[in-house]
């Protein structure tokens, strides 16, 4: 597989040839939040700023409110599988909030509409799009950690990178499970 280099260790450009088509082409995340003990699980529509996720959300949902309370959470993004060897995705963890600066703000919408053309029609009434940005504000989950798990190369076959400021920080490891 191209995703390996002399050795068999899986290089960076593997871990971003593995899983870039998967953040392109998978619409959904689910989420996972937790608060006072109880964990709750969501999905949102997502889109990728190299390895931040945005995703827009009320801030009155349970997800939302756990997220203000205690802004660790985890994450899936898989596609739909079949067999148990076609199962392939990431799982995340990291922090999540609402985005608060103007210039983040205008960077998420832009990543978000190129991803999903059709929620402009959310923008294209003024008095709509008032309404409709009192309901739904713009979050960012920033990870820690991404792991790629792929069974097509042996059931339970992850990769994991750690993750500053939205791009790897240093090279995939094969994870034992932790």
């Amino acid at each position: 597989m191209a995703y390996f280099g002399d050795g068999g260790a899986m290089t960076l450009e593997g871990f971003e040839q593995a899983t870039l088509p998967i953040l392109n082409q998978v619409s959904t995340m689910t989420l996972a939040t937790c608060h006072e003990g109880l964990p709750w699980a969501t999905d949102v529509y997502f889109a990728a700023d190299g390895f931040d996720f945005i995703f827009f959300s009320s801030p009155t949902s349970r997800h939302c409110q756990n997220l203000s309370a205690n802004p660790a959470c985890a994450a899936t993004i898989h596609p739909i599988a079949h067999a148990w060897g076609e199962i392939r995705g990431l799982q995340i963890e990291g922090i999540a909030a609402p985005i608060a600066t103007m210039g983040g703000k205008a960077r998420g919408l832009a990543t978000y509409l190129l991803k999903f053309p059709f929620a402009r029609e959310l923008l294209s009434h003024p008095s709509k799009t008032v309404h409709n940005f009192n309901h739904a504000t713009l979050y960012e989950l920033r990870p820690s950690r991404i792991l790629y798990l792929d069974n097509s190369l042996g059931f339970g076959t992850r990769y994991c990178v750690n993750i500053i400021d939205g791009r790897v920080n240093g090279l995939p490891a094969r994870d034992k499970g932790v």
